[in-house]
């Protein structure tokens, strides 16, 4: 989970912590190793086109790996590498408009609670911090603000205070109520010059809700000291 100004985590993405456990697991004596700690740090760093050449150059098996943790955890990336290509992972191609940089820009669902030292303050409980079992999709800037918009909450999230918890529920639960039998367009790719961004199938924002629905119901049950909800 990113936490934001409240805790930093090393690692930004669940994609990137499950590669970087993996290759913990296979230890360095494994051929495999340095391919899956290079990747999980290019995919930290946003290198897209560096990591789509190093898994060109992979054997298959560290290859189809990594690329399924990515599309599994962080849709939103694999969809920058390799577009809407379906298929076996193993013959799909890069997308040709990748490009290296360090930007670090998404967000997800934390759980907060008020400081007992500081009600002014939010903190976590320190077991939440490590619990993937509870943790929310990792969206894109211009995923999360959507989301957040849809649901009539304020969609510039980096300056937005966390929402009570019950509250939000009820929100995910009316729209999707609302929203049964509809589901939301499908949105083509657009191109800027070489660039191609954004694009969803339809139903994406269904989903989306749905998925955080859910997960704010298991965070609570698990959780019930946590009260708020932030996107960072």
């Amino acid at each position: 989970m990113r936490f934001h100004e409240f805790e930093k985590a090393e690692g930004s993405t669940l994609a990137v912590r499950q590669i970087n456990r993996y290759a913990d697991e296979l230890g360095k004596q494994s051929m495999d190793y340095e391919v899956m700690k290079t990747a999980a740090e290019m995919l930290d760093k946003q290198m897209l086109k560096s990591l789509a050449q190093l898994l060109q150059d992979s054997d298959t098996a560290p290859r189809e790996f990594i690329m399924k943790k990515i599309a599994d955890h962080d849709p939103d990336t694999f969809k920058k590498m390799y577009g809407d290509q379906e298929g076996y992972l193993s013959v799909m191609r890069p997308m040709k408009n990748l490009t290296d940089g360090e930007i670090q820009e998404g967000a997800e669902m934390i759980g907060y609670m008020r400081s007992k030292n500081d009600p002014k303050l939010f903190t976590f409980p320190d077991e939440y911090k490590d619990d993937e079992s509870v943790e929310s999709p990792y969206m894109s800037n211009a995923s999360m603000r959507q989301f957040l918009d849809a649901l009539g909450y304020d969609p510039n999230f980096e300056d937005m205070s966390p929402v009570p918890a019950k509250e939000f529920i009820a929100r995910t639960t009316q729209w999707l109520q609302k929203n049964i039998g509809k589901p939301s367009p499908e949105e083509p790719a657009t191109r800027d010059g070489n660039m191609i961004s954004g694009g969803k199938p339809e139903g994406y924002m269904n989903q989306m809700v749905k998925a955080h629905n859910e997960i704010a119901r298991k965070v609570l049950a698990k959780y019930p000291e946590i009260t708020h909800f932030g996107f960072n």
